[in-house]
């Protein structure tokens, strides 16, 4: 049986493992939403009815996703809620702080001058109490922006979509008939899609670090996804 600090290790590495494929998709529909050579050139014609159906399914994975990824309270999932929760525990928030903090120079064990190892010693304490800071510093900054993105407006909108759209198909009476869940009446922007990726990374990467002491080379992913998206919907005699 996994361990409390295991089982937080897996759900933070299979939430950055999800978060990804969700920027995978976003990568493709952002393109979609405003860039405006792409519905020019892709979207009109006989294209038309192809690119609205893709276009639709992007973004209601997109939104899904972001429900899901944020806001799941069942313990079994990966979400970014039941991972910041989980740091209410003292003593795990104290396993992950030494953790973190733990940075004992490689020198040591090449030295041989009492002197020069004592030096060295002192220097890894000072590290180790700055990056203790650190931890906490970052702990605090994901408590708070993991309240700004709850709280933001968008997200009761993309609860409705998840809860009565993707993951359920509601019917509701209106006025003297029973239609699905009107999207355009909840009040949801194209940008809030890109909003909302924008603050979970952030949220993300936070955790990684402070569970897992790990980081992620997002410029690197932001360059593939850019590249992988480009040659997706550049014109087709240009890709030829």
């Amino acid at each position: 049986m996994p361990s409390q600090l295991e089982k937080l290790q897996a759900h933070a590495s299979h939430l950055l493992d999800a978060f990804l494929a969700l920027r995978e998709r976003y990568a493709i529909l952002d393109p979609m939403l405003f860039h405006e050579q792409v519905p020019k050139t892709r979207g009109s014609g006989k294209q038309y009815r192809g690119f609205m159906i893709l276009r639709h399914s992007l973004f209601l994975s997109c939104v899904q996703d972001i429900a899901k990824l944020s806001l799941d309270d069942d313990k079994r999932t990966p979400s970014l809620r039941n991972l910041v929760a989980a740091l209410d525990d003292s003593s795990l928030v104290k396993t992950f702080r030494e953790q973190f903090a733990m940075c004992h120079s490689p020198l040591i064990e090449e030295e041989t001058d009492p002197e020069i190892i004592e030096a060295l010693r002192r220097m890894d304490l000072r590290e180790e109490a700055e990056r203790r800071a650190q931890f906490d510093e970052i702990l605090a900054d994901t408590r708070i922006k993991l309240a700004e993105l709850i709280g933001s407006p968008f997200m009761n909108g993309f609860l409705t979509i998840r809860d009565k759209i993707t993951a359920h198909t509601e019917v509701q009476f209106v006025v003297d008939k029973y239609q699905f869940v009107d999207i355009g009446a909840l009040g949801t922007k194209w940008s809030d899609v890109k909003k909302a990726i924008e603050m979970m990374q952030t949220l993300v990467a936070n955790l990684s670090l402070l569970i897992r002491n790990a980081g992620f080379a997002w410029e690197m992913l932001d360059a593939q996804l850019s590249k992988a998206s480009h040659a997706f919907w550049q014109p087709v005699e240009a890709a030829a």
